[in-house]
């Protein structure tokens, strides 16, 4: 059974269990905050589409606001960097 996808998929997981069949999909990754899901049609499930990102987003609350992951990780970095220089890190 094919997988209803948003775009080319980030990654795949398989669920082996010895009760129950394998499961095999696709996962896709959140542009916003770098989280992985994998496509269940019909689950209920709302995910998005950031336009400005060009990518599927999760649907978490905080993800529908645009805020590239990269940036995340960017600010991350200079608030790192700033609390050295303070020396508020040792």
């Amino acid at each position: 059974m094919a997988a209803h996808r948003m775009g080319k998929a980030a990654g795949y997981i398989s669920v082996v269990s010895p009760d129950h069949p394998p499961i095999e999909r696709d996962t896709l990754q959140c542009v916003h905050c770098g989280g992985h899901w994998s496509v269940e049609p019909g689950s209920g499930r709302q995910r998005g589409f950031c336009t400005m990102c060009n990518g599927p987003h999760c649907g978490r609350e905080h993800c529908w606001e645009c805020v590239p992951f990269r940036k995340k990780l960017d600010q991350m970095a200079r608030r790192a960097a700033l609390a050295e220089a303070l020396g508020l890190v040792k």
